[in-house]
């Protein structure tokens, strides 16, 4: 009992020295180069005590263990998406209502999480030979396709910079749209942790070659960093206490980041790292919030439910480069948000704790199959879909995103 305490209160002051190194970032980063991309620079003193706060608050009620992967997911998510959305808050003087509406909605899913019973999931017998059999099927089928719509893979990606030019040049054929992500969040990842958890070099290298060429075709930078965040979560899920060691990592690794910018005085990891992954997601965030305040909500009519249920969709454009243009000056834009924003953009503060209980029940489903699964394999296959969240709605991750598709391989592979 004393070790546990322990590490919670390591965790706990590393949580709060990476606050503060994400506060430097946005100083002497963030504001610097990026104003012109809206990231303005106005402390509101107040809202920063009360960011503070907040993450008091959450931390109490954050689940700590490393046992269960809803546990490890909600960690994960205080980390990075809910830190820096208290920095924006607080140096951008942005809505305190807002603010308060995603604790809130994170303080539900940590108390519901502990309240509800996993729930009983029946098994299919011989089902690994089916799964086999279908992600078999599936990868031939992509990697055909996108070969034959695209040609061999770019070496040009091999830079980092040249990604965007590649990218815009992609031809998606016939259902890539979806399987594309199912191979490179899913399967992949699939493969890659159970080979790592086998102690299987030569699969494990095929299969991370599998992910770096479907990078190669699709210039996806997430793409790229995936096998290496899964063996490390893995490893970390193997050794030591999940949530005192991401901490300790996320506030070692991001004050690295700033000492390398302010010697070398380049942008370029510290745009990746700590900007693009961390700092714009949040901003959207905010932003959808701010236009959706003042105009109508969706009520889910961009999209299936809104086709089945004949729900009148009330802009002109999508919304995605409705706020690009709007509020990035840039129409041609697609700005998605996370999946509390998208929440918000469709139902408003109800949307959000509607959105809050799928969430918390999806994660009960993960819960419960990872008892056959294994927690290690369970957290390295859904790993992906769920920091998706970050920046994608929750239902467009769960159907084409390949979180429902996550659920479907650990049903068939457990025993």
């Amino acid at each position: 009992m004393l070790n546990i305490k322990k590490n919670n209160i390591i965790a706990f002051f590393c949580l709060i020295f990476y606050k503060l190194i994400l506060d430097a970032f946005y100083i002497f980063f963030i504001h610097k180069y990026y104003e012109y991309m809206g990231f303005s620079l106005d402390f509101n003193g107040y809202k920063y005590l009360l960011s503070l706060m907040f993450i008091i608050i959450l931390f109490t009620f954050l689940p700590k263990d490393s046992q269960k992967p809803s546990s490890i997911f909600l960690q994960l998510h205080l980390i990075v998406m809910f830190i820096p959305m208290l920095t924006i808050y607080a140096f951008m003087n942005e809505s305190t209502n807002f603010m308060l509406i995603n604790v809130l909605a994170f303080l539900s899913q940590c108390i519901l999480i502990n309240l509800m019973p996993n729930i009983k999931i029946a098994r299919i017998k011989n089902s690994k030979k089916l799964l086999y059999l279908l992600l078999c099927v599936i990868t031939i089928f992509v990697y055909l396709s996108m070969i034959r719509a695209n040609g061999l893979p770019s070496l040009k990606t091999l830079n980092i910079l040249n990604v965007y030019d590649v990218r815009s040049n992609v031809a998606y054929p016939f259902l890539m749209n979806y399987l594309v992500n199912w191979q490179a969040k899913v399967i992949n990842p699939f493969l890659i942790t159970v080979a790592y958890l086998r102690g299987s070099r030569n699969f494990l290298m095929v299969f991370v070659f599998l992910q770096i060429i479907i990078y190669m075709i699709t210039a996806h930078k997430s793409f790229l960093f995936m096998p290496m965040a899964i063996i490390i979560v893995c490893y970390i899920l193997k050794k030591v206490d999940f949530l005192k060691l991401s901490t300790i990592v996320s506030a070692i690794s991001s004050f690295i980041i700033l000492i390398h910018y302010f010697i070398s005085k380049s942008i370029l990891v510290s745009s990746i790292f700590i900007r693009r992954f961390l700092f714009v997601p949040a901003h959207i965030k905010f932003s959808y919030y701010d236009f959706f305040t003042n105009n109508s909500f969706l009520y889910f009519s961009l999209g299936r439910i809104g086709n089945i249920f004949g729900i009148n969709y009330p802009y002109d454009k999508k919304i995605a480069n409705l706020i690009g243009e709007v509020y990035y000056n840039s129409p041609n834009m697609w700005v998605n948000t996370g999946y509390l924003a998208d929440a918000y953009a469709n139902m408003g503060y109800w949307g959000i704790f509607f959105i809050s209980i799928l969430f918390v029940l999806v994660l009960k489903v993960i819960d419960s199959l990872s008892i056959k699964v294994g927690k290690e394999l369970t957290v390295g296959l859904a790993l992906f879909p769920i920091l998706s969240l970050n920046d994608g709605a929750f239902l467009t991750t769960l159907f084409t995103g390949g979180l429902l598709f996550t659920i479907l391989v650990l049903f068939l592979y457990s025993k």
